[in-house]
């Protein structure tokens, strides 16, 4: 039936157009546009909305909703540790557990609801992309669950969040734990059996392994000497918003701010009974109540058999060294997730060299301010753009004949060590590139290139030499002095053939006895010239001990030729 407005439309085929809104704010804009589309919404409230909030939230959306409307425990005025917990209204572990149940019939959703769920939602769809690259597919940082897969996941994220709301971090301070006793740990452990006891094994099943998979990301910010199973109890307790920020900070500080006390107040590991067993005490309870066999914590499979169908790439191995590795090769999808900084890709000396990490940090700059105008990515997610970019200069530097490089591809597959050898070999090529883009004309390669240790302590040499070069640089130069089996070096060639042995070796043109002290005319001052000043020669005259000079210009020989009955060499200048 067609309101009387004139819209060319039936109200049944705009009320089904307004079920298909994205989010609340497009199905607010579309109310707006007109006086007939506003009638229609108020025919059907509460159904347009609930389609709404079921395209946003998807078929978990008895759980999302119990979240935002449950009535969760507020301070006592009193603010006695005992008033905290006594007083509650939902003290009683069966009341706690069955009030606000998962409501799936229609009803009201308020405006402020409306915005939590939409809040909540972009949460738990962060969450769950992090679960899909680490658990299912390592090439996708977009989430490739199945729609039963990612059902299962956010049933068991809500759920979590909403254990973690009824009992959570915030909820006391060291004091008032000590104040709590015996017996109110015992109440709150009994509510926590009784709220999970409401869900049937299967689900209970998926919230487990959704479990495990969080505590592995909050393990990965502890210190060794924490007392990790304590720490990250505790951590738990926050929600799942701590898993994210976790991740994305790889910091225990950025969750701290949630919890009731400052977790270094626990001295030599001290435990908080509280916390001690967040999950595992009443999730074991129900196991052996329903005689189920408990999940196995060092089971491979624990963080993905009740949720996933099937994991990509289990098997894969490096596609370089063929070792196994499965979901943590990395990818582009995941390089960001490398835990070496940059700075550690530069090779052998060069990333104690001030001279280039200076630039090199400057070089890699943009992709970090390019980050910063992106508000919903992590922290470090620009050193997956600028690994990259390393790979395509990679690739442009690669010549026709061919190279050690080939097949070393950004679309490919690596292990840690691979990745970590490709990096070293090209980050100081990528610099160099960058660098000479922007300008910089570079100096004369130091011979030592990037192994050199003089560019380490002595500045000057640093900042007037090229160390983005390999050992030789563009611009090695190689002399040949003779070998003793023909009698040139060590002595004098006075063999009868008149030669004096003016070639600069030994007693020998090293400016013994004083005969030649310059560098000018003296191989060995010309190599200590060379080696401590940075004076490159293009040839070294040897001074012999009867004053007779021989020059030698600087690469190898060619050929060796016969003149006047005398081996000479031929070389190239």
């Amino acid at each position: 039936m067609r309101a009387l407005s004139a819209l060319p439309l039936d109200d049944d085929i705009v009320d089904r157009i307004m079920t298909f809104c994205p989010t609340f704010g497009t199905l607010q804009s579309m109310i707006l546009v007109s006086k007939a589309f506003h009638s229609v919404f108020q025919t059907h409230p509460k159904s347009i909305t609930r389609a709404v909030a079921y395209n946003i939230v998807g078929p978990v959306l008895p759980q999302a909703l119990r979240l935002v409307r449950y009535p969760y425990w507020n301070p006592n005025p009193d603010g006695t540790a005992a008033g905290l917990w006594t007083h509650n209204q939902h003290s009683d572990p069966d009341t706690m557990a069955t009030t606000c149940p998962e409501e799936h019939s229609p009803s009201v959703i308020t405006a402020e609801e409306k915005k939590k769920l939409q809040e909540n939602s972009k949460e738990v769809e962060t969450l769950e992309d992090i679960y899909s690259l680490t658990q299912k597919d390592r090439t996708s940082r977009t989430s490739v669950l199945t729609p039963i897969e990612s059902m299962r996941f956010r049933r068991a994220v809500y759920r979590i969040w909403h254990y973690s709301r009824l009992f959570s971090a915030d909820r006391f301070d060291l004091d008032e734990l000590e104040e709590l006793g015996e017996d109110g740990v015992k109440l709150i452990r009994r509510q926590r059996k009784a709220v999970l006891m409401e869900y049937p094994t299967d689900e209970l099943q998926e919230l487990y392994t959704v479990v495990r998979f969080m505590r592995g990301i909050l393990e990965g910010i502890c210190d060794e000497e924490d007392n990790l199973e304590n720490i990250v109890d505790i951590l738990l307790s926050v929600g799942p918003s701590a898993v994210t920020r976790a991740w994305e900070y790889r910091d225990r500080e950025a969750i701290e701010d949630d919890i009731g006390f400052p977790l270094y107040e626990l001295d030599g590991g001290e435990e908080v009974s509280l916390y001690k067993g967040y999950y595992d005490l009443p999730l074991g309870f129900i196991w052996a109540a329903r005689k189920v066999t408990p999940p196995k914590e060092d089971d491979p499979a624990v963080k993905t058999k009740w949720i996933l169908d099937e994991v990509r790439g289990a098997n894969d191995t490096c596609s370089q060294c063929a070792t196994p590795g499965g979901l943590t090769l990395l990818t582009e999808a995941n390089w960001h997730r490398l835990t070496l900084p940059p700075i550690h890709f530069l090779k052998n000396k060069l990333k104690n060299n001030t001279s280039v990490t200076v630039p090199f940090n400057a070089a890699l700059a943009p992709f970090q301010q390019a980050q910063m105008l992106i508000n919903d990515v992590a922290p470090d997610d620009w050193v997956g753009a600028w690994i990259s970019n390393v790979f395509d200069v990679a690739v442009h530097q690669r010549t026709s004949s061919g190279s050690e490089w080939d097949g070393w591809d950004k679309d490919k597959s690596y292990c840690q060590p691979c990745l970590t050898k490709f990096l070293e070999e090209h980050v100081w090529r990528w610099l160099l590139e960058e660098r000479v883009k922007g300008g910089w004309v570079p100096p004369e390669n130091c011979w030592y290139g990037y192994d050199c240790r003089t560019m380490v302590h002595k500045r000057p040499h640093a900042d007037g030499r090229n160390h983005l070069c390999q050992m030789g640089g563009l611009y090695a130069r190689y002399f040949v002095l003779e070998s003793s089996k023909r009698g040139w070096c060590c002595s004098s060639r006075s063999n009868g053939d008149g030669d004096n042995g003016g070639f600069g070796q030994g007693i020998l043109g090293f400016g013994v006895n004083g005969i030649v002290n310059a560098s000018s005319h003296n191989v060995l001052l010309a190599l200590m010239d060379w080696v401590e000043g940075d004076v490159v020669p293009d040839t070294m005259i040897g001074t012999a001990v009867d004053g007779s000079m021989r020059t030698r210009c600087r690469y190898p020989p060619t050929e060796c030729v016969e003149r006047d009955g005398v081996g000479v060499h031929r070389l190239e200048v």
